[in-house]
């Protein structure tokens, strides 16, 4: 009776524990958000504590295996699971609420974690293989190769993944899903006791008497390469990740589809019954590699979505092949805990390369497409007629990589320098004709790849035109630089401008950008000038310090500005002087925007200009319903709510008109064209704005001047702290209300 419930009782158990183990991390992850700015960098430094708790968990399982019998192990991995029932329900722990202020918020970040959810993470990583060893143990007919269940708890991992955005974030606010999750806490205890009842007879050894009959050690060879095919998708779930969030929102969901795609490969790959053949996969992922280098040099397609599927179909298929060529190589159970422990380090290195070594090592983040070009050296890695040979002889070897590179990067540059008309589109279809019939001769495929990549590797070497400050941390890449002209000095911030003076003494003071005098800011301002003094202006975001210009008698500015290489940048007269030279009144407040301004007095500002910006990402937290909130708090009578929203991937007007309804306010939107400055060479750019007030009568100037309107378009649930769906409001026309 007790031997038909082994397969049941075990698979139920590792399927809740790794449902607990993920369902954890978008559930903490939003938790941190908000104290970090919404840095896309946040999931990365998340998913190193995760990847480093799991390599933890796994040590504990490799050591306890060869020190201890089944029985002491179970009795010491129940004992710990009782212990950190004294953390849950999950929080943030007293005294971590924010970060130090011009603190680096890397190590804050995973010294909270460890606090707050360490002990829970670090047992429930160790049940997987410790679970498996006890499965061993057993008189089932499988005991001797237990990494089916592997398998069985990769789909406990997907169905928390899955599950999050669907059915856990809609439904359950924070607080709800850190009491159901320690619920299920609880209920994976009971589990365990009995998965360690059913061996407890058998576990009075401390060794294992294996069924298995190859029990020859790995070599070292073979540990290596175990932890390369290990290391290569960890870092490219992470590069491709960071690559999707630096302009669209860092939010749970664009978490978890490509966490979800991992797991999934860990399902396919370690599965009894379906298991694709390796051939087909190297062909699926040249295909779809050979698109995402087309759309690296040229982006032909105008749904953004559509290339961000790209991305995730090739890291699918990329990671799918590692992890299928790690399957193959894996051990006898005498092996199985060293074996999952050196998969975990290799992910926990994956995890520091691309949160603590990139942005240290390089200047432009290309470490997504690096990861991209060494995938391309792991093909054919089972092949033994290859012999990681592509060619019989070296000299035809070098020959064909020679001439691949030369036709295949002499195309790519023509691309790269002349990105209109038929010649991009031909240079990039002569590339994809040398690629195909390369992409069964590794060497020459991964050294074409490798070309592509030095050329235009996702991110334009263009940034660094002309260079006067170069600088990357967490909160992304920061660039100054001046134009071809040098007539201007331009602020970048990952991919997107963030501010703009011009070196021409005539209008070194005029707000160029998004912010000139005849767009929606001069507007903002003009209205703000009708207002009695002394006024007080709250800026959530600082960028160069644009809007100080606006200088007007007795009016100070306090500006909000979390990265403090932002506030160096504005405040060095030597790179921009709109704070030094326009004689506005200012105090910078250090610190995430939405925690700081709640620190205000209620009633203090007259006008809240919410400007905050990570690349082209405007964090979600900044414009909930629980954030305006705040803002309206801090509002006086009469005051107005303006909120930058240009960008190239989000609608954000049904957002805010979603928030207007939920807090009896109105909204007003304006998107104007860029243009000339005067008779110059200089242009300021096309921006979309919004104002809301509580009294309607305070927007009547910006209804009378006919170019602010209400938008029709609203979404069906309002943002909140709990919840927010990015993908509803994806670009895919301009605005209703965009001036012509």
């Amino acid at each position: 009776m007790i031997k038909r419930l082994y397969l049941p009782v075990y698979a139920v158990t590792l399927t809740l524990s790794a449902f607990l183990l993920f369902a954890v991390q978008p559930l903490f992850g939003k938790m941190l958000l908000p104290l970090l700015g919404g840095s896309p960098q946040v999931w990365n430094t998340a998913m190193v504590f995760f990847q480093a708790a799991l390599l933890a968990g796994y040590g504990y399982a490799h050591l306890t295996t060869k020190l201890l019998n089944v029985r002491q192990q179970a009795l010491l991995h129940l004992t710990l699971m009782a212990l950190f029932l004294i953390v849950l329900p999950i929080a943030i722990p007293e005294g971590w609420e924010a970060p130090m202020e011009n603190g680096y918020p890397i190590f804050w970040q995973l010294g909270l974690m460890t606090m707050a959810v360490g002990g829970p993470f670090f047992v429930l990583a160790a049940s997987a293989p410790l679970l498996q060893r006890w499965f061993s143990h057993t008189d089932h007919q499988h005991a001797d190769d237990p990494y089916f269940l592997y398998a069985a708890s990769n789909l406990g991992s997907m169905t928390a993944l899955l599950s999050y955005p669907v059915l856990v974030e809609p439904f359950l606010g924070i607080a709800g899903q850190s009491t159901v999750w320690a619920a299920g806490y609880a209920l994976l205890a009971l589990f365990i006791i009995a998965a360690a009842f059913m061996v407890w007879h058998k576990g009075k050894e401390a060794g294992v008497t294996l069924k298995a009959t190859n029990t020859e050690p790995p070599s070292w060879p073979l540990r290596l390469t175990w932890l390369l095919l290990a290391f290569i998708p960890s870092s490219l779930m992470l590069g491709v990740t960071t690559f999707i969030t630096t302009d669209l929102s860092a939010v749970p969901m664009l978490w978890i589809i490509p966490l979800a795609m991992y797991v999934g490969t860990f399902i396919i790959a370690f599965s009894r019954s379906f298991k694709p053949p390796m051939k087909l996969v190297l062909n699926i992922h040249a295909a779809f590699l050979i698109i995402v280098l087309s759309l690296f040099v040229r982006d032909y397609l105008s749904l953004k979505i559509i290339v961000v599927a790209f991305h995730l179909l090739l890291f699918f298929f990329s990671a799918l092949l590692c992890h299928m060529e790690l399957a193959a190589r894996r051990p006898s159970t005498a092996y199985l805990t060293e074996f999952y422990l050196i998969m975990a380090l290799g992910g926990v290195l994956g995890g520091i390369f691309n949160a603590l070594l990139a942005p240290l090592i390089f200047t432009i983040p290309i470490e997504y497409a690096l990861i991209l070009a060494a995938v391309t050296l792991v093909r054919y890695m089972g092949d033994k007629d290859q012999k990681f040979r592509v060619f019989r002889k070296r000299s035809e070897c070098l020959g064909e990589s020679v001439f691949a590179t030369t036709v295949f990067l002499s195309a790519l540059l023509a691309a790269f320098f002349w990105k209109s008309g038929s010649i991009g589109l031909m240079a990039i279809v002569l590339s994809i004709t040398v690629l195909i019939p390369l992409r069964h001769k590794r060497v020459a495929f991964a050294a074409a790849v490798a070309a592509t990549l030095l050329v235009h590797p996702g991110y334009s070497w263009g940034l660094l035109n002309n260079p006067v400050h170069v600088g990357r941390n967490f909160f992304g890449l920061m660039v100054v630089s001046d134009s071809f002209d040098k007539q201007a000095r331009i602020f970048m911030h990952g991919t997107t401008l963030h501010g703009i003076q011009s070196k021409l003494e005539k209008y070194k003071l005029t707000p160029l950008s998004y912010y000139y005098p005849k767009g929606p800011a001069g507007d903002i301002f003009r209205n703000l000038d009708t207002r009695p003094s002394p006024q007080r202006v709250a800026a959530l975001g600082l960028g160069s310090g644009t809007i100080a210009c606006y200088a007007h008698k007795n009016r100070h500015f306090d500006f909000y500005e979390i990265d403090p290489d932002v506030v160096a940048i504005a405040q060095n007269p030597e790179l921009f002087t709109f704070l030094s030279d326009c004689g506005s009144p200012y105090d910078i407040v250090p610190g995430d925007a939405r925690l700081q301004i709640k620190k205000a007095p209620n009633k203090s500002y007259d006008l809240i200009f919410l400007d905050t910006f990570s690349s082209d990402n405007i964090p979600v937290h900044v414009i909930t319903t629980d954030a305006f909130r705040i803002y309206l708090d801090k509002l006086k009578p009469g005051g107005v709510i303006a909120v930058h929203i240009s960008n190239r991937f989000l609608d954000l007007a049904p957002v805010l008109n979603a928030q207007a309804r939920a807090l009896g306010m109105t909204a007003l939107f304006t998107a104007r064209k860029g243009g000339i400055v005067d008779d110059t060479k200089m242009r300021y750019v096309a921006s979309i704005y919004a104002v809301l007030a509580k009294e309607p009568e305070t927007l009547v100037p910006f209804i009378t001047s006919q170019k602010w309107k209400t938008s029709p378009h609203i979404i069906d649930h309002a943002w909140t702290d709990d919840y927010a769906n990015p993908f509803g409001v994806l670009w895919f026309h301009n605005p209703e209300f965009m001036d012509n």
